[in-house]
């Protein structure tokens, strides 16, 4: 691992000078010095994970370059950096994977996992989504949301749901002929009913998307570089974080802006996450219930990043991935945070060996 990061820091240290510093449409979809800075400074945030040996200050002079030339900046809106077009000129978005139709170039179907079938009535989608669907919000961390944090209903799809004209959509499934809400309250992991759950709602969905839409991913977010930084203080004992992490809170408590504001001292309390393991809708073994250092600061960055593939990375970082218990989750050993490599490779090379701890049987 540490040889893979010392590669990849090197890498980036190399062409990250070369990279174009516009930050428009001419950049949009390819890596410019800005996107290139910010990969390495999430580097430099993992990469006591990694190698064993903190890099807070280096993390840190990338965020500043990138802060200090101000070429990137948040959006007014949150939903900006995932609308369905338009997106091209953002200044948010440093770095995102493109998707577009008319190129042939599709690809994002987080919708069509997480959304219940009915809905393709709703968006008129030319295909239905699967069944009842599958991802959907743990309550656990449902429940964490702050009152009037708009990021709660700006990521998830909650409520009774009807149709585009307005008309009221119905269970098809195990609650066939009952109107169609769906509810945040998950029984457990392995069986819930077609209405439980929260779903995805970060991402627009054009109307007549089929298996997959082309609204872009965005990877790398000017938030993420605030609040890489803020982190980076808080572990090394400096002040600023509260005044970074109020800056990414600002346009999600635009009714009540008093409730925005966070300070250091705050971002050091424990997590507001019920950790546990779930059965029956009940938390039935509390597990690992130590404080979480920094803890409002994790529960910041899942606020903030829901459906962006960043939780697993955070939860290693601060310790909580093979300690904490959630839904139908406990732990099964530190050596899960590094992922088993497949079969097929190890198979197609014989110079590799499987990571430590994995066997074909787990």
């Amino acid at each position: 691992r540490a040889q893979i990061y010392d590669f990849i820091v090197k890498e980036l240290g190399e062409a990250v000078p070369d990279l174009a510093e516009e930050q428009d449409a001419s950049t949009y979809g390819k890596l410019n010095k800005w996107a290139g800075k910010a990969i390495l400074a999430n580097v430099y945030l993992n990469a006591e994970v990694y190698t064993g040996t903190p890099r807070w200050e280096e993390c840190m002079a990338q965020c500043d370059d990138i802060i200090r030339e101000q070429k990137c900046d948040l959006s007014p809106d949150y939903k900006d950096p995932f609308r369905a077009s338009g997106v091209e000129g953002s200044k948010e978005v440093m770095f995102t994977i493109v998707y577009d139709y008319s190129r042939g170039i599709t690809g994002n179907y987080l919708f069509m996992n997480s959304w219940h079938s009915e809905l393709q009535k709703k968006y008129l989608l030319n295909a239905a989504p699967n069944m009842a669907g599958g991802p959907k919000g743990i309550t656990q961390f449902i429940d964490t949301y702050q009152e009037g944090d708009t990021r709660l209903e700006d990521s998830w799809l909650m409520g009774q749901q009807f149709d585009a004209e307005g008309n009221s959509l119905y269970g098809v499934y195990d609650m066939a002929g009952e109107p169609l809400v769906f509810t945040k309250e998950l029984p457990d992991g392995n069986f819930t009913s077609e209405m439980a759950g929260y779903r995805m709602n970060k991402y627009e969905v054009a109307t007549g998307s089929e298996w997959s839409c082309d609204t872009d991913i965005p990877l790398i977010r000017y938030s993420e570089v605030l609040l890489m930084k803020a982190e980076c203080l808080l572990r090394t004992d400096k002040a600023g974080a509260g005044a970074l992490v109020t800056q990414v809170r600002q346009r999600n408590f635009k009714n009540n802006p008093d409730k925005a504001t966070v300070t250091d001292e705050e971002l050091k309390e424990n997590s507001t996450y019920q950790w546990g393991y779930v059965e029956n809708y009940s938390i039935t073994e509390p597990g690992d219930r130590t404080p979480v250092k920094f803890g409002r600061l994790f529960d910041e960055l899942c606020w903030e990043f829901a459906w962006e593939g960043h939780t697993r990375r955070d939860m290693i970082r601060f310790g909580l991935f093979t300690e904490k218990s959630w839904l139908s989750h406990k732990p099964m050993g530190d050596y899960r945070s590094v992922f088993p490599i497949p079969e097929s490779t190890l198979i197609a090379n014989p110079e590799l060996t499987q990571n430590p701890d994995y066997t074909s049987g787990n």
